[in-house]
């Protein structure tokens, strides 16, 4: 054995006796460690961004499968660092409980317990997956990237989806990286990222250099490759933007706690007036092609009844040939009462309204109630805070006179891959309206800001984000801030609308398809040999 070999050779005995160390110690210590790894996984996100964790993270992950010696034991390991990932990963979910009087404050830490502990369930399948189906050297590593990714999908899609914490979302600040979302989808970054950091539990191995030193050598350098392709992109990518279609954002820094307050919701729609007026002396938000306003901005339920007085007074805002857009509820009436919708608006300086969307993806336990036939028996129907919402029918491109088209969203609906535009109709850029005030200065609007920059790189298509509180932001088609306006920040922005890049050669949603299809054909072709291996004399 060389010196290179018996270097590895010890530095996996040295983290195999810091294992037996851990299991000497109590019958939780290795739970705690698998916690820890998830704790610096959910680092390697917005806003710490903290990529050199991932080749921490993940190869250790795999090294616990390496070590656990039945499914039992894989599966609580992995739910354990699952449970680190997002309970601390999401603990700004908890912010929101303070924000509101019909939720009380003892069910933040219960929402957020329960939510992670049933998100983990995704990870410990995989370590049991992975587990049933283990084998030696660098296959295992492109085992566990594919059945990590496959998950992921699975995370994003089932029970309405919740696509937090893709691990190639972890690139959204790096946009070198980050580039290779528009040709392979961010689920396809995800099983990149994955086998590249993995690739270094190899050095644990020991044995010969090729076996141990090579495998992530080589993936340090087609990432490495991957990241200049990126940068070069990047460079020869230049901003181009639609001449006379200029933006203003209003960000009124209104509290959450205060928004709803039924003696302020005047206050706050003059506080958004005055900011959108720009302090001119007309009163008029001059040379201004498109007002944007944010989520709910309005709290009024008749915007888009005939005579409405909010409508009349913000469409006095616009010279002709402009338009207002804004979030606002809306209510149906129907045989069994009422149905609530979270719609945007958007309006002539005739306050004619000439487009409309309601909210398609509503948030679970926030804006409706799953199960909640069920939940109202346990008495927990006030995780939605009262009336639950009502979805929109479908998404939709939205086109307004002399203005290139646009796709409307609300708020979460922003985080989900191949899910931000209308296929049928593509649009030429995508408008995110949303209220983060829920959150405070956490890291919760960052993480949303991150997953809406990657739908943008993604599709190639520019994104303004408008959000009550921050961050506001005007992001072109590679993912590059223009402009932006922090959380806690009060005031408006202005910029010229940037224009859309190439089409990508494959719609997202194929590509997602592609990379699933990739990874269940390595897990499968792991299951195939499994079975022949357990059935041949």
């Amino acid at each position: 054995m060389n010196d290179q070999s018996r270097d590895q050779s010890m530095l996996g005995a040295q983290l195999a006796r810091l294992f037996d160390w851990l299991d000497k110690r109590s019958s939780y210590a290795m739970h705690a460690f698998a916690f820890l790894l998830g704790v610096l996984l959910s680092r390697t996100f917005a806003p710490a961004n903290f990529f050199p964790l991932l080749f921490i993270a993940i190869p250790l992950m795999i090294a616990l499968i390496d070590r656990s010696r039945n499914s039992v034991q894989a599966f609580a390991y992995g739910w354990w660092a699952g449970f680190g990932l997002f309970a601390v990963g999401l603990n700004w979910i908890g912010y929101s409980f303070t924000q509101q009087q019909a939720v009380p404050v003892i069910l933040a830490p219960i929402a957020i317990l329960g939510l992670s502990a049933l998100l983990s369930l995704y990870v410990a399948i995989i370590f049991v997956i992975c587990r049933k189906l283990w084998c030696a050297g660098w296959f295992r590593v492109l085992l566990f990237a594919a059945v990590w990714t496959l998950f992921e999908v699975a995370r994003g899609m089932w029970f309405t989806g919740f696509p937090w914490h893709l691990v190639g979302a972890a690139w959204a600040e790096w946009l070198p990286v980050a580039q290779s979302s528009y040709y392979i989808s961010v689920y396809g970054l995800t099983f990149l990222t994955v086998l590249v950091a993995g690739s270094f539990v190899m050095l644990l191995d020991g044995g010969a250099w090729q076996r141990t030193i090579l495998p992530p050598a080589l993936a340090v350098l087609a990432f490495v490759g991957l990241s200049v392709a990126g940068y070069l992109r990047l460079e020869a990518g230049q901003t181009h933007y639609h001449l006379g279609i200029s933006m203003r954002l209003v960000q009124a820094n209104v509290k959450q706690s205060e928004k709803w307050l039924s003696y302020l919701i005047e206050d706050h729609f003059d506080k958004h007036m005055s900011l959108s007026r720009a302090a001119d002396p007309d009163g008029k938000a001059k040379g201004v092609r498109l007002l944007i306003w944010p989520e709910t901005a309005v709290q009024t339920e008749s915007f888009d009844r005939d005579g409405s007085i909010h409508r009349w007074r913000m469409s006095k805002l616009l010279e002709y040939g402009s338009f207002a857009i804004t979030g606002a509820p809306r209510y149906v009436r129907t045989e069994d009462g009422y149905d609530y919708y979270n719609s945007l608006f958007a309006l002539n300086s005739s306050a004619d309204l000439y487009a409309r969307y309601d909210k398609v993806h509503l948030v679970p336990f926030g804006e409706y109630l799953p199960f909640e036939n069920l939940l109202k028996k346990l008495g927990l129907s006030q995780l939605t805070g009262g009336s639950a919402w009502t979805a929109g029918r479908r998404r939709q491109t939205v086109a307004l006179p002399g203005t290139p088209g646009f796709s409307p969203l609300v708020c979460y609906e922003a985080v989900f891959p191949g899910e931000v535009i209308d296929r049928r109709d593509r649009p030429e850029w995508i408008l995110n309206i949303t209220n983060d005030a829920w959150f405070g200065a956490t890291e919760g609007p960052y993480q949303h800001l991150a997953l809406a920059r990657m739908r943008a790189i993604e599709e190639g298509l520019p994104l303004v984000r408008a959000a009550s509180t921050g961050v506001s932001a005007v992001i072109d088609g590679y993912g590059r801030t223009l402009s932006s306006m922090p959380v806690g920040r009060e005031g408006i922005m202005d910029s010229p609308l940037p224009k859309a890049i190439d089409v990508p050669p494959l719609s997202t949603g194929t590509r997602i398809i592609l990379a699933t299809l990739l990874c269940s054909l390595i897990a499968l072709a792991r299951v195939i040999y499994c079975w022949r291996r357990d059935h041949t004399p």
